[in-house]
């Protein structure tokens, strides 16, 4: 029936609960969400929300040793924590200082109980060391894939909206 309209009382019931609904989106859209960022000088590269990890490491082969070391982080009150260093052999640059505890399984150094505090990693790709980021111990990203060889990435704790998290 053309011209028909819909009585006033059905909007004045809907118009709380459509309201309350847009508050909540707008809400949801604004939440601030820790998590791992990872930039270059020029640009936000990618972001990890924390919930989807508890550690994160980086994994890079030893430029002299020519082995896989293994440092293991965590996020810690807006700080990069170091957990934990794993290693195969010894050598220039690895190290020497045992922490709280340091065992050999498996073939693998592994040197705990570091908990050095760290605001921010900076570090430079290598010609030869593949350095990759992994996290929930299956997801990773290598950033030779993106990055030229001896590029600055920073890799640090980010806040950010729910709204920009979905963007990286």
């Amino acid at each position: 029936m053309p011209g028909r309209r819909l009585p006033l009382l059905y909007f004045k019931s809907s118009a709380p609960f459509i309201m309350l609904s847009i508050s909540m989106v707008i809400i949801f859209l604004v939440w601030p969400v820790k998590g791992l960022g990872l930039s270059t000088e020029e640009e936000f590269l990618f972001f990890i929300p924390e919930k989807n990890f508890e550690e994160f490491a980086i994994i890079y082969d030893h430029s002299v040793m020519r082995t896989e070391v293994k440092d293991v982080f965590t996020l810690d009150g807006g700080e990069i924590l170091l957990l934990r260093t794993e290693y195969q052999s010894f050598g220039a640059g690895l190290p020497t200082e045992a922490f709280e505890s340091f065992e050999k399984v498996d073939g693998r150094y592994i040197n705990q109980g570091i908990h050095r505090r760290i605001p921010q990693i900076r570090m430079r790709t290598g010609r030869t060391t593949e350095h990759r980021l992994i996290y929930n111990e299956e997801s990773e990203i290598y950033f030779d894939e993106f990055l030229e060889k001896g590029a600055l990435i920073v890799i640090e704790e980010k806040t950010m909206t729910t709204l920009e998290s979905l963007f990286y």
